[in-house]
């Protein structure tokens, strides 16, 4: 007697089924298309098929066994060539493996033609069947027979038998299906034909029309590379994986949106086809599920799946493109209807612009998003908050192994509907507080396999962690330390919160051999301990303050006497001062110290305007230094004889001696006299071609900076007029 599943047990389940079997199932993880690729041509049991007890034995050797369903002869290898009178009232006969290589004997399933509903002849290498062997099988509903090398001519008794209604001839090396076969089997009932894994490259759907309650037509894996579509009115599920189709199918009569060749059409896999666009028109009404993974589509351009053309569209799929996406474009996914949306494993950077913020825009019914193994890495906040903004009816999202290196309190504050969030695999190095606790209904949350190295008291409120029944922390660098002590509690009042699929356990990397739940500490040494550090840090900070204090009292000392000293001079001694130098009587307004390099500027750009037009008396050394006295002298006289001083830096300036002391002489002069300095920048100088005066004095300084171009130009002589406006001329 079965025992219905307990509470416990249903959770157990229902997170095996999220984490596991449905990314699976959506082509998240080991997608869909591997899933089929690992299928081959073995015998696949049909429930019921619980197997209790042996019933057949031939010396010692036991050739049968028996449920109160099923009768399973399979796997005898050519030691049973019959079917035993063991069990009259099967079900399911499962014939498979027994090198049955002709089935000529119209009596041959006599002893089980009472009941028997399910037929499993799998890999027999059969050749031949007679046309009567089904004669007595008036229950017959589903065959199995791939994997023989039967000939459509052979399979004939097969599909003539008036009750069938689902036939599986997988691995058979069929070629294309003549043109009115179906029209001589008569198959009147048959719903579900399946010919994966043959030879057919050809197909004419026109064959198929006799089939008038054909719904589940599956080709997966034949090499199909020329298909002409035909009126099939009863279709709902059409599988074409792994096949040579260059492009999509045609789905509209005479090529117009008029009339759909397949109105009921409700699941199309074309999967593993080189198919690189989807053009107008498309007819397909009724169309819930689209795989279009492993195809060839590098564009996606707006409304490509928008609901004019796929107007009930929920589930869509395009994992692992063959060729690398290229762009999507804004409103490439605008359907209102669309469910679930799968771009996995396509390793796309979703930070370049080709990729737009706005993809999912339109997208409002959308409660399953796959985005699992693509690059994340430089997606800003504000390109991911646009991108999950139009979602905010999410409830299950796979961002994993994205390279996402870290993630805020309101990463995820669009989606308050978000039941289930995986973050495995990523570069996570810690966990904001409170990262989790605006998501409401947030119960299953996989963060394994990042760099997580602790997780504080803060980062789960408690309604958080009474909310979840499923987290995976597995595979993380814990820091097992004071700090963890709350998380370890965690894990032990309830560990069948905890997952670990990986079996790569919560392990403390700076302990050896330990870890969360069973390393130990004591909470008292963790009490003094947290006291003592704080004193000893602020100790520490007392005293980095004062160094650094004092370091920047050193390092601007020159600066800070200059600021007492310009503030406790007065304006009295300033006033002074000014009259001082007003009754010296300056033989000269300006003194220019410039390099010899730039003697053509000073020449032909600024003496013209000091002295021609504003009537200035200007000292350059070539002309108005006196022969026969030492160079110093003549600086230092000239200077004193100077009200003021124009400094013409440049490379040329900075790698020359004379030009180095006449800035000194000059700091020394103007700090006297408090007065200023005039400093033009000639050239664009770099910091290490500048002295350390230099460098200092355009710090403490504005300076003019020279350029040809005109506008440049005015400002320059209007800055500099401005300067020396108190010698100029009234």
């Amino acid at each position: 007697m079965l025992q219905m599943p307990s509470q416990t047990t249903k959770v157990n389940l229902m997170i095996l089924v999220m984490t596991v079997v449905l990314p699976l199932a959506l082509g998240v993880g080991e997608t869909a298309a591997v899933r089929k690729e690992n299928f081959q041509c073995w015998s696949v049991p049909v429930k019921p098929y619980l197997l209790t007890h042996p019933c057949y034995t031939v010396d010692q050797h036991v050739l049968c066994r028996c449920s109160n369903t099923t009768l399973d002869c399979s796997s005898n290898s050519g030691r049973l060539n019959y079917i035993p009178n063991v069990f009259r009232g099967a079900q399911v006969l499962n014939f498979s493996y027994n090198e049955l290589h002709r089935l000529q004997n119209e009596d041959f399933f006599h002893n089980v033609s009472m009941s028997l509903r399910v037929l499993d002849l799998f890999n027999n290498d059969m050749t031949f069947i007679t046309p009567t062997a089904f004669r007595h099988l008036h229950k017959l509903k589903v065959v199995l027979i791939g994997g023989n090398n039967l000939s459509y001519e052979q399979l004939k008794p097969v599909f003539s038998i008036p009750t069938v209604n689902v036939v599986k001839v997988m691995c058979g090396n069929l070629g294309a299906i003549p043109l009115d076969y179906f029209n001589k089997t008569h198959s009147l009932n048959l719903e579900v034909l399946n010919l994966s894994w043959n030879n057919i490259r050809t197909l004419d759907m026109h064959t198929l029309q006799p089939l008038q309650k054909l719904w589940k037509f599956h080709l997966w894996s034949n090499e199909l590379s020329s298909l002409h579509t035909d009126s099939l009115p009863f279709l709902e599920d059409l599988g074409l994986h792994k096949n040579r189709l260059y492009e999509f199918p045609a789905t509209c009569k005479d090529g117009t949106m008029n009339e759909s060749l397949f109105p009921k059409l409700r699941s199309l896999d074309l999967s593993k086809n080189p198919i690189s666009s989807i053009p107008d028109p498309v007819c397909l009404p009724r169309l819930v599920h689209l795989d279009l993974s492993y195809t060839v589509i590098l564009s996606f351009s707006a409304k490509l799946f928008s609901a004019s053309r796929f107007p009930v569209l929920k589930q869509l799929f395009l994992n692992q493109m063959e060729s690398k996406i290229k762009e999507i474009n804004a409103y490439a996914f605008n359907n209102s209807g669309l469910q679930m949306l799968g771009i996995g494993y396509n390793l796309l950077d979703f930070s370049i612009n080709e990729v737009s913020e706005d993809m999912l825009a339109g997208c409002v019914g959308l409660t399953q998003l796959y985005l699992t193994n693509n690059n994340f890495k430089k997606v800003s906040k504000d390109k991911l908050h646009r991108l999950l903004r139009p979602v905010h009816n999410l409830e299950v999202l796979y961002m994993a192994v994205l390279q996402i290196d870290s993630i805020s309190s309101d990463t995820f504050i669009n989606l308050p509907r978000l039941t289930s969030l995986f973050l495995y695999g990523n570069l996570l190095f810690s966990l904001p507080d409170g990262a989790f606790d605006h998501l409401p209904r947030l119960q299953y949350l996989s963060l394994n396999s990042n760099h997580i190295s602790k997780i504080t008291s803060y980062t789960f409120s408690l309604q958080t962690q009474q909310r979840l029944v499923f987290m995976d922390l597995s595979n993380n660098p814990f820091q097992c330390g004071c700090e963890l002590l709350w998380f370890q509690q965690w894990m032990r009042e309830r560990p069948g919160l905890f997952a670990d699929f990986e079996h790569l356990g919560y392990r403390c990397d700076n302990l050896h051999n330990r870890t969360v739940p069973n390393f130990h500490i004591s909470q008292q040494a963790c009490i003094w301990g947290t006291s003592t550090y704080i004193l000893i840090i602020s100790f520490i900070s007392f005293f980095i303050l004062i160094f650094l204090l004092f370091i920047a009292i050193f390092g601007y000392r020159w600066h800070i006497r200059l600021w007492l000293y310009a503030f406790c001079r007065g304006q009295h001694e300033r006033s002074r001062r000014q009259a001082q130098r007003q009754l010296r009587g300056f033989r000269y307004d300006v003194f220019v110290s410039y390099a010899e390099e730039d003697r053509d500027w000073v020449h032909d750009e600024l003496l013209p305007v000091l002295e021609q037009q504003w009537g200035l008396r200007v000292c350059v050394h070539e002309r108005d230094f006196l022969p026969g006295k030492h160079i110093m002298e003549n600086i230092s006289d000239s200077m004193e004889a100077s009200d003021r001083f124009i400094m013409v830096f440049s490379p040329h300036f900075a790698g020359s001696q004379w030009c180095q002391f006449e800035v000194k002489m000059c700091q020394s002069v103007v700090m006297e006299r408090d007065d200023v300095m005039i400093v033009v920048m000639l050239q664009e100088t770099g910091c290490r071609a500048l002295t350390t005066t230099m460098m200092a004095i355009l710090h403490t300084t504005t300076y003019l900076r020279w350029t040809d171009q005109d506008s440049a130009r005015a400002s320059f002589w209007g800055r500099l007029r401005l300067a020396l406006g108190d010698l100029l001329p009234h």
